[in-house]
Formats: structure tokens, C-alpha cells, sequence
């Protein structure tokens, strides 16, 4: 099968018939019918029967389809990808982030960087680790930053800092929480990502109150008083009074990362935003580690 082959058999299955399929490709009706008829004579097989005036597809032409919706998928992502490669790199700066750290350490980073760099464009987008690196892949995004490494050969992990993971309570105020007697029964779960997969590292809860997708709500539930959390700290101190934030026994951490294409160099735009953000999360994450950690001294991931 040669690509005008696939591209009329394509058409047709997209469109439903042989009329919409010639319009969908700027061809006359008969020019579409010949174009099918000797895609399947070089094929071998019929592709569709003709039916009371319409087509219907064989049980060969729905399995050649599937696997054609999967090459015109990649061709979207090439085309993406080409657009993108077209644009200016030095003209801008693209950053993607989790949506916990787009509400709050984010925004104060990009405006300070902003302050000193006036006259810089930069994208900034929110997005799960998994969509992060999607948009790398298609060169959508020059950075990520995220809470979980990311182990991809053509992708670099740049461990930047551990960022305490906080309990978080309206009702309780003694101090230090053990987080094996936090109560499962008032236990609001902050979703299936990196901070689970901590927090189940020290306990596994086997109850829970409430389920929620992001850090952000578990924050805003427990703001109205429908149970507890743990959350990372940003999202605990964007959206709750300090006295509503516990630190953890023992120490719950998770790695904060930032991601980048492997095979190819940033702009020196994009490099000069990228030493700038991981001197400051570190320099900031030091400081809330010894706040609430005053005896932990390792507060910093490695970084070159």
C-alpha cells in the first residue's frame, strides 16, 4: 500500500462516503472512486462493498484502519513537532509544570526571573508528569518541572531539591504529626501520582473518606473542614493557614525534578532560566527543610 493509497482509503473510512472523502481531499467524485478502485486492485482485496448506493467497509479494510488511525496520529504529532522546530527558540522560554506548582512556587519564580530578564517571552503551561513528557517529545515545552524522576534515555532528570510533604488538618494543633496515627477514617487521598507513591513508601492507608485527583482540592477539603491530607509543602502554604500545616514523623520527601530534551541544547535564554530556577528551589527548599527539620541535614538533591 503506497500513501495515496492510504490517503483516499483513509478518507473514505473518516468520512463515511466516496463524496465526503473527495471533498476532504480537494479531488472530484470520480477521481476519488478511481483512486479507491486502484488502491485496492494494488492491494488485492476489496475494501469495501458497494451497497445500496454505499460503501461498506470489509472486515480487512476495519483492520488496515486501525492501524491507520495509529500512522495519521504520528503524522499529526510530526506536524506539530515541524511547526514547532519552525519558531524562533531564542525568542522564547516554554515551561511546563504540575498544576500544584503552576498555583503557587512557580509564579513567584517566573516574576522574580522576570524582574531581572524584562524583555523575555515565555509559555508557561500546567499538565500531569505524563503530559509533560509528551510535550518535550514534541518540543511543545523546553522545560519540566515535576515531583518523580523520570527514568527515559532520551530525556535528562535534573534532581533539583526534596520538598517536605506536610500534614495538613483544620482541627488539629499539637505540633508534629506521627503519620501512623493520622485517622483512616478522616483520611482524604490526594490521588494516584508521585505524592502516593511516598507517602505509601511509610504507611498504606487501607480506608479513605475521600478521593480527589489533585493537591490542590485535597487542600481546599480540608480548608472546609472535611478531614486530613498530606500535601506537598508549596500547595499546603499557598492555600492554608500555617496553623493547619503539621510536619511529618518520620520525614516524608519527594524529589523535585526538572526535565529536558536529551538530544538537543537549550537556548541560552532557556539555560540562564534554568540555572536561575534550580539556584533559587534550592536555596528556598533548604530553608522550609531546616524550618520544619531542624536536625535533617539533607535537604539537597544532587545537581550538576
Amino acid at each position: 500500500m503506497k500513501l495515496r493509497h492510504l490517503e483516499i482509503f483513509y478518507a473514505v473510512m473518516t468520512a463515511g462516503s466516496l463524496s465526503r472523502a473527495a471533498e476532504s481531499l480537494n479531488i472530484s467524485q470520480p477521481a476519488a472512486s478511481k483512486a479507491l478502485k486502484n488502491a485496492e486492485q494494488k492491494i488485492g482485496f476489496p475494501l469495501f462493498q458497494r451497497v445500496r448506493g454505499k460503501l461498506l467497509p470489509s472486515s480487512e479494510a476495519l483492520t488496515l484502519y486501525e492501524r491507520a488511525r495509529h500512522i495519521y496520529q504520528d503524522l499529526d504529532s510530526l506536524r506539530l513537532l515541524a511547526d514547532n522546530l519552525a519558531r524562533d527558540p531564542r525568542a522564547r522560554i516554554s515551561l511546563g509544570c504540575l498544576p500544584s506548582l503552576g498555583l503557587s512556587l512557580v509564579p513567584e519564580v517566573v516574576t522574580d526571573f522576570y524582574r531581572v530578564n524584562p524583555d523575555l517571552v515565555m509559555t508557561l503551561s500546567t499538565e500531569h508528569t505524563e503530559m509533560l513528557i509528551k510535550k518535550l517529545d514534541l518540543c511543545e515545552i523546553d522545560l519540566a518541572l515535576t515531583l518523580q524522576p523520570v527514568v527515559r534515555g532520551d530525556i535528562i532528570t535534573l534532581p533539583v531539591a526534596e520538598v517536605p510533604l506536610v500534614y495538613i488538618d483544620r482541627d488539629y494543633r499539637q505540633g508534629p504529626v506521627d503519620i501512623n496515627d493520622i485517622d483512616e477514617k478522616r483520611w482524604i487521598s490526594p490521588g494516584n501520582h508521585s505524592l502516593s507513591a511516598a507517602i505509601s513508601a511509610h504507611r498504606a492507608f487501607s480506608m479513605t473518606r475521600l478521593n480527589v485527583q489533585t493537591y490542590y482540592m485535597a487542600t481546599e477539603f480540608v480548608k472546609h473542614g472535611m478531614g486530613c491530607s498530606i500535601t506537598d509543602i508549596f500547595s499546603a502554604r499557598n492555600n492554608l493557614s500555617p496553623e493547619m500545616i503539621h510536619s511529618l514523623t518520620p520525614a516524608v520527601k519527594v524529589t523535585l525534578c526538572l526535565l529536558r530534551r536529551a538530544d538537543s541544547s537549550l537556548s541560552p535564554a532557556a539555560q540562564k532560566f534554568m540555572d536561575f530556577l534550580c539556584h533559587r528551589l534550592r536555596a528556598q527548599l533548604d530553608t522550609i527543610n531546616h524550618e520544619l527539620y531542624p536536625c535533617d541535614k539533607k535537604s539537597f538533591a544532587p545537581f550538576t
